[in-house]
């Protein structure tokens, strides 16, 4: 049941046999049902959680508590801050007040005989090291292919990581000679969507992501529309001179990430609607206009053929503009 029927079922009274006069349904506060909104998100949280204990449990996995100190993290990383937001402090005090309820999952270190190497699970085991706790954790055989599909995907199920760190996590992955197929399957992606995420990692710098961080609110679009801009030649010139502001360093990374772009729009002298997106919402066509000159800068990286598919268009575009101007 979604959280929304849970919530108007608690705020609608139970029918009766007795006839009377309608009566006005009493009035909820909005802190109410705020709260008890919270409180179903807590539930199926939880019962998220305790299905994935009962599935590890079923599959003969044996839980065991190791000393956080003995867990490294994985050879990829797949995210820029891991314990810097608000969600990492939501869950010390979780496990502060009820214990660690899901294991995270280790593989004995392939090089360090004593120590293990995790493969999911890194903020819990950040939390009990800060909380002096043991992890609870569940140690299996994982070759480096099956270590990063595990780590992919559970953080494809948990839905917290950013375009950029997707994109990160995917590049790292490729550099570690990993084929596409492994890569699609730890990131639960398409070739298509693999195909932008690696586009860019490549094409921003970085010091530029690390300056930003995860700006979780970007989305895939935005994050594209920096790369291209960030393809001028005085691009990155105008993004180190930002960066170098004291006041940008106290914006939060989704305003850091505003001001980035804004930056690079105003440096390109066009507009937010001067980027011409698909149907999925990438930035495929930049117009760039300078006087009295308008040029279209078509990325066929995002849009195989689409130039030539333009040009081919043209000269009848050109027709209908000349008939429709001597009309």
């Amino acid at each position: 049941m979604k959280r929304r029927d849970v919530v108007r079922a608690l705020l609608t009274p139970e029918p009766t046999d007795v006839a009377s006069e309608p009566a006005t349904p009493p009035r909820v506060a909005s802190h109410a049902v705020r709260a008890m909104g919270l409180e179903v998100s807590r539930l199926a949280a939880e019962a998220r959680e305790a299905a994935a204990l009962r599935q590890q449990l079923e599959s003969g996995a044996a839980v065991v508590e190791l000393d956080p100190a003995l867990l490294d993290p994985s050879f990829i990383t797949d995210r820029l801050s891991r314990t810097a937001d608000g969600d990492y402090r939501r869950l010390v005090e979780s496990i502060r007040d009820t214990g660690q309820q899901v294991p995270i999952l280790v593989r004995p270190h392939p090089n360090q005989p004593g120590r293990f190497q995790i493969a999911y699970g890194h903020r819990r085991r950040e939390a009990a090291l800060e909380l002096g706790l043991p992890v609870r954790a569940v140690v299996r055989e994982l070759s480096d292919a099956e270590l990063v599909v595990a780590q992919g995907k559970e953080n494809a199920e948990r839905r917290n990581l950013s375009f950029i760190e997707r994109a990160l996590f995917a590049a790292h992955l490729e550099r570690q000679g990993f084929d596409r197929p492994t890569l699609n399957a730890a990131l639960g992606v398409h070739t298509a969507e693999m195909t932008r995420l690696l586009a860019v990692a490549a094409a921003i710098p970085p010091a530029i992501v690390q300056a930003i961080g995860p700006a979780p609110k970007a989305g895939r679009p935005r994050w594209m529309e920096l790369a291209a801009h960030l393809e001028r030649p005085a691009a990155a010139a105008v993004v180190e001179r930002l960066l170098e502001q004291p006041s940008f360093r106290r914006l939060g990374t989704d305003r850091r990430f505003d001001a980035v772009l804004a930056a690079l729009r105003d440096a390109a002298g066009s507009p937010a609607d001067e980027v011409l997106c698909n149907r999925n919402g990438d930035p495929v066509i930049r117009v760039e206009r300078s006087g009295k000159t308008v040029r279209f800068a078509v990325d066929e990286r995002l849009a195989p053929a689409l130039g030539a598919f333009i040009l081919q268009a043209l000269p009848a575009l050109i027709q209908r503009f000349e008939d429709e101007s001597e009309r």
